[in-house]
């Protein structure tokens, strides 16, 4: 019944000076929104990057050129070629799926359009590999690669940036470094993963980009395709001892390679955005505090301005415990109040931004529940003082207070 007296005025004070009141959970308001709106997005984030992973299908390792060196001097970097992905595919270990690289930037025209553009060579089972989907047309074949055919598969973005859309520049011919390449598909929007955007990239057969456009039989990096289930060090051992073999490296010699496995960098970088969620998410928190001081501030005030109508409830037979509880109660409703309208904020706020990054809503419903708690008891430990101030309030003195 004290509780059910105290509440009820509670929301009528906050109601007469609802100005005020909004004003003073401002604070909270805004720390809140702040907390959710970080969390979320860092949330989101981590679920977007384990989505971009589970695309592929499985996990990419990456095997790059290294230094050659013999004893202590270094010789300078050796290439990787066709010749060395060839063998990893030759073995059949592990059921990988092998896919060499070459890319370099090319001037692409189109009509009047001209510009200065990623071109990349790859093997058909390149797209398997790294999970891209085919949004119009068709994906060239190994019978094209083989046969050294100038055809390409463009990526989202490309067709914008030549001034056209899907449809017009769908079988047209575009100039590749003043090679005309048939266009005959376009990817699915893959979005940036970090390092490069395949939206932006033209991909032409591996051989039709190594002879008839690089000039070259050097690859950048091998992409070597495995299952999620499959033991990573052994797959990197077994690169290692092929590769070894087939550059004639002997025992006690470095390699003149490099093994990479990406998902430790998304790993590093979950745990990276971790940490930034959480410094970020602590900053705003600080505006809870102060958020938390100006609802006492404010208390004080009411406490001086409702001095006689306490010295009333004091004569009529309110005790101390009573006239304590009307205003913690009512300074931990202003701040609940100013933590769920923040909740509300926050939450939109993430939605937005997830639905522009094309991301998926990931609101941890313990953060929701955790800064409503967290306002509430700001409300509470702030609001304990001018209780006690109004309670100890002497009924004479405060009779007589105008």
């Amino acid at each position: 019944m004290l509780f059910q007296e105290s509440l009820t005025s509670a929301i009528s004070s906050i109601k007469t000076n609802a100005i005020r009141s909004f004003l003073t959970s401002l604070a909270i308001i805004i720390g809140t929104a702040a907390v959710i709106a970080v969390i979320g997005i860092g949330s989101s984030a981590n679920k977007a990057l384990e989505a971009s992973i589970d695309d592929l299908g499985g996990r990419t390792l990456y095997v790059q050129p290294g230094q050659n060196r013999r004893g202590a001097v270094t010789k300078g970097f050796i290439p990787l070629d066709i010749k060395d992905a060839y063998a990893l595919e030759k073995s059949k270990l592990h059921n990988w799926k092998i896919s060499p690289t070459i890319r370099k930037n090319r001037q692409i025209k189109y009509k009047n359009a001209n510009i200065n553009e990623r071109v990349g060579a790859y093997l058909p089972i390149h797209f398997e590999v790294r999970g891209y989907d085919l949004e119009f047309g068709r994906l060239f074949n190994e019978e094209e690669n083989l046969g050294r055919k100038r055809v390409a598969v463009i990526g989202s973005s490309v067709p914008k940036a030549l001034g056209s859309n899907t449809k017009t520049i769908l079988n047209k011919e575009i100039l590749v470094a003043g090679t005309s390449y048939e266009v005959i598909g376009i990817l699915k929007e893959e979005g940036s993963s970090g390092w490069q955007n395949p939206d932006e990239e033209i991909y032409i057969p591996l051989l039709t980009g190594a002879q008839r456009l690089f000039g070259t039989p050097h690859v950048d990096s091998i992409n070597v395709g495995i299952s999620n289930d499959t033991n990573v060090d052994e797959v990197m051992m077994s690169i290692e001892q092929i590769l070894r073999a087939k550059h004639d490296i002997g025992p006690g010699e470095d390699n003149d390679f490099r093994i990479s496995d990406y998902s430790q960098y998304s790993d590093l970088r979950k745990q990276a955005t971790g940490i930034f969620t959480i410094l970020i998410a602590g900053i705003a928190a600080i505006s809870l505090v102060v958020g938390g001081i100006g609802v006492m501030n404010i208390m004080l005030v009411s406490v001086t301005e409702r001095t006689r109508e306490i010295g009333l409830r004091k004569a009529l037979g309110a005790t101390q415990k009573a006239i304590m509880l009307q205003f913690i109660v009512e300074a931990v409703l202003l701040c609940v109040i100013g933590g769920l309208i923040g909740v509300f904020l926050g939450t939109s706020i993430l939605y937005l931004f997830a639905t522009l990054n094309d991301w998926p809503f990931a609101m941890p419903i313990s953060a929701m529940l955790g800064s409503i708690t967290f306002s509430a008891m700001v409300g509470l430990f702030f609001g304990i003082w001018p209780a006690r101030k109004a309670a100890k309030l002497d009924p004479a003195i405060s009779l007589r207070y105008e």
